[in-house]
């Protein structure tokens, strides 16, 4: 099931399988250990996750590696359709354990497999269901956590638009990757703060988070991104149900503190800059559906805006934001993962302002919107920005 949210991580653990320094948990908050032996690297190639794995850099105390999945919030392991976790060196898979959910019953999370040392370093599936989520697992493996609890505001844990704009004032990762042959020699270094498993889903409309400004005057980067199930069934005629390709938008409309306003968005080809104003960079317009990660909004200097309005239009494919399980993803930093599903369309409208980013001086704050419009226009007159809009293609 898409709608699942499955988070995916590793543990190294020492002999006494104990996770006896918490940098070698791997997960959303911590994407590497110190030594960039372990390291999460996103979805590449069709796997919903990978990890690099380099056993040559290993401390000594590391003797198992275990890759674990586990479901946060509703279902079960047995509401999944199927997955694996395969093994690759150079590119090239060497071995693979798959599954399905009709294996598992109550479970929320799953250890799918294991690299340990045993005269040398070996690979074993293993396929373990298990009751609690990642929390659970942390605690099963000796690890500490520490909640950050939510604000009183928070809930814790687009038909073809052909506007654009002119401003003529201005889970389950299935893959590990590793080449498992030479023993560790390095030892680990000091041990660190306790774990925090910080990650917030923004349920309803108006609830709110905050990210703290830490570094005023340089890059601070607020990462945005946008995915969608980029292939659905449609109705049929004679031959019945087609199946074709959704092309989905991210976009924002923004003003800075000195003044300066516009959008970002293929559409007319404004992909922004990292490097000059206004510091907010669109990465690039996947047309095709062949992206798995979807479109990537940053926000470089987050000091310097004064409110963002982020969006999703449907460009094609689809008239209907339910069909593609839209979901957006926003991350700080520090690892901070806050999470919003575009899953309460108005019927026919697709652009969507997914949640507005305001300045607060030393920190921002981010507004879960969900509403939704029949084009840019609509949208800009809501929100009061002013521009002129006029038609366009990408």
């Amino acid at each position: 099931d898409s709608r699942l949210v499955i988070d995916i991580a590793c543990f190294g653990v020492d002999q006494d399988n104990k996770l006896s320094d918490d940098r070698y948990f791997i997960f959303f908050n911590q994407p590497s250990s110190p030594e960039n032996a372990l390291r999460k690297t996103g979805s590449v190639a069709g796997d919903a996750e990978r990890f690099d794995v380099n056993l040559t850099k290993l401390p000594a105390m590391i003797r198992k590696i275990v890759f674990t999945a586990a479901i946060d919030g509703n279902g079960t392991m047995k509401d999944i359709s199927s997955g694996y976790i395969r093994l690759l060196s150079k590119g090239t898979e060497f071995a693979r354990f798959s599954f399905s959910g009709a294996d598992f019953v109550a479970e929320k999370a799953l250890m799918l497999g294991e690299i340990y040392l045993k005269d040398i370093w070996r690979f074993s599936a293993v396929g373990q269901g298990f009751n609690g989520g990642l929390s659970a697992l942390l605690k099963y493996f000796g690890g500490d956590e520490v909640s950050t609890p939510p604000s009183s505001e928070t809930s814790s844990a687009t038909s073809k638009s052909s506007s654009s704009q002119s401003n003529e004032d201005s889970s389950r990762s299935r893959s590990g990757t590793a080449s498992p042959e030479v023993s560790p020699q390095s030892s680990a270094p000091q041990s660190p703060e306790k774990v925090k498993l910080t990650k917030i889903t923004l349920e309803k409309r108006g609830s709110k988070t905050s990210v703290d400004l830490r570094k005023k005057g340089a890059v601070q980067p607020v990462h945005i991104n946008l995915n969608w199930d980029q292939t659905i069934k449609q109705k049929g005629g004679f031959f019945g149900p087609k199946t074709v390709k959704a092309d989905l938008d991210l976009g924002c409309m923004f003003s800075m503190k000195d003044g300066r306003y516009g959008v970002i968005q293929a559409l007319g080809r404004s992909f922004g800059s990292r490097v000059a104003p206004p510091f907010i960079y669109l990465d690039k317009d996947d047309r095709t559906g062949l992206s798995s990660d979807g479109e990537n909004l940053y926000i470089m200097r987050p000091d310097l805006i004064q409110f963002v309005m982020i969006f999703a239009f449907i460009y094609e494919g689809t008239a209907n934001f339910t069909l593609v399980n839209g979901r957006v993803k926003i991350k700080d930093e520090l690892g901070n993962t806050i999470f919003i599903r575009l899953d309460n369309p108005d019927s026919g409208r697709t652009f969507c302002s997914i949640c507005t980013i305001e300045n607060q001086n030393d920190k921002i704050e981010i507004t879960k919107e969900e509403k939704y419009f029949i084009g840019h226009k609509d949208a800009d007159e809501h929100y009061g920005f002013g521009f002129k809009w006029t038609a366009g293609q990408k």
